[in-house]
């Protein structure tokens, strides 16, 4: 089945902004560029995205991948798959060559920073989030537990080993785990 003329005028902007984007950085390129790239009028490219922010957050959106969703019944046991899954998942190639562009971006813009936070990281933290609620649900953890703050303490070790080192070390997921379930599991006194 071919694409229209629309979809397909929009993925070769798609295509255009990756390659713009990695070579020259978003502050660096224009849509100007963009659409004389991908050989699609300026008009065109307007109309599928109002501006450079707009066209960024879906170049990001075409390329991350979300979590498989994990649904054991078991709290912890999902906790545990979601962030093993996290530690050993690589982010596809071409938007590892984006990212530290993208980043740099993030960075000096607040609003696009949010945006870009929620797209790329939101799939993970909406589920760690999710089980979190469900294990204070079932009386697992703590009815004092702060999704919100748990899922920053569950995941953030893993995010920072990624974003330092690019390698989790093996073990770390299930340390973090523990060290959040004998601090906030339901058995725990404080």
């Amino acid at each position: 089945m071919s694409r229209t003329p629309s979809a397909s005028a929009h993925e070769k902007v798609l295509e255009a902004a990756i390659q713009l984007i990695g070579e020259h950085g978003i502050d660096g390129t224009s849509m100007d560029a963009i659409a004389r790239l991908s050989g699609v009028s300026k008009a065109t490219v307007y109309n599928h995205w109002k501006d450079k922010h707009a066209l960024c957050l879906e170049v990001v959106r075409k390329l991350r991948t979300a979590p498989p969703e994990f649904h054991s019944g078991d709290p912890r046991r999902d906790l545990l798959s979601l962030l093993n899954h996290a530690a050993k998942a690589n982010k596809p190639s071409r938007l590892l060559k984006i990212l530290p562009r993208i980043i740099g971006y993030a960075a000096a813009n607040p609003k696009f920073a949010r945006e870009f936070r929620a797209l790329s990281l939101g799939p993970t933290e909406t589920q760690l989030h999710r089980i979190v609620t469900e294990a204070i649900s079932k009386g697992e953890l703590s009815p004092n537990t702060d999704p919100e703050i748990a899922t920053s303490l569950l995941f953030g070790p893993i995010l920072h080993r990624k974003i330092m080192g690019g390698k989790v070390p093996p073990g770390l997921p299930e340390q973090v785990l523990d060290g959040f379930w004998r601090n906030w599991g339901a058995n725990h006194s404080k």
